[in-house]
């Protein structure tokens, strides 16, 4: 049975590329995806069995495609009469216009995951990490580095969570996407945070309040998670569609 083949590092795998594929399967035709195995760096971020993952996930229900590896290429070369043709498939330019790189990439900001200890926060920000190309400020590692010695007062948690947004201030302007995982417990200093760097809040709930844990739950954040009715992927999912305005996988 002869293929469509379609040949990419799907970096990510978007919805340009959904649309793409979509449009051959639906001339009734079976389709190849062939996944290059690039070497991980800043271009390309996740691996290829993450890549084959995503794809067949999408996938999953139609039999009429089927997903492989192939070595890394540069170009594909052809003699006379080989059976098959190259076709260019012409899209809408909206759809043209989405880029892998501008997923990846993106305006540069800061995204501040608040919520309380053991909400999953700093399993999101590592997750978010390889997939905006981001620095990760996390809460405890912050408190052993630039806040060394600092107490658990209001006061002195407010010190370190400007001092944290200072920080990432300086960042962003350096060039780099930051994902701050830190408490940020008080709707005052949060105010302060935001009058500073205007960072995107993402409010991890936590089902585990205790009289121990002070915390004031924002009251508009800009998105909000819940680990107990997702899993860490999906709440990856939701923040980089919300941000970029594109899902990696719809």
């Amino acid at each position: 049975m002869s293929r469509s083949l379609f040949i990419g590092r799907w970096q990510p795998f978007h919805e340009g590329h959904q649309k793409l594929i979509g449009q051959v399967l639906k001339e009734g035709k079976p389709v190849l995806i062939a996944v290059r195995e690039t070497v991980i760096d800043e271009k390309n971020p996740y691996n290829t069995t993450e890549r084959i993952n995503r794809i067949k996930e999408f996938y999953k229900d139609n039999s009429k495609v089927e997903i492989i590896s192939i070595p890394d290429i540069s170009e594909v070369c052809y003699g006379r009469d080989v059976g098959w043709g190259i076709r260019k498939i012409r899209l809408d330019q909206q759809t043209e216009e989405i880029s892998a790189t501008k997923i990846r990439g993106g305006k540069k900001g800061i995204i501040w995951l608040t919520g309380n200890v053991g909400s999953g926060k700093t399993s999101l920000a590592y997750l978010l990490k390889s997939r905006l190309n981001a620095i990760v400020l996390d809460g405890d590692e912050m408190r052993d580095s630039i806040s060394l010695g600092a107490g658990f007062s209001k006061a002195d948690r407010e010190a370190h969570n400007l001092r944290v947004a200072r920080l990432a201030k300086v960042l962003v302007n350096q060039g780099h996407n930051v994902v701050v995982s830190v408490i940020a417990p008080f709707a005052e200093t949060r105010s302060k945070i935001t009058d500073m760097i205007n960072p995107f809040w993402i409010y991890v709930r936590s089902e585990e309040l205790g009289p121990d844990k002070p915390y004031e739950i924002p009251e508009n954040p800009d998105l909000v998670i819940n680990p107990s009715e997702e899993s860490l992927l999906e709440s990856m999912e939701k923040i980089i569609k919300t941000i970029t305005g594109v899902s990696e996988i719809v």
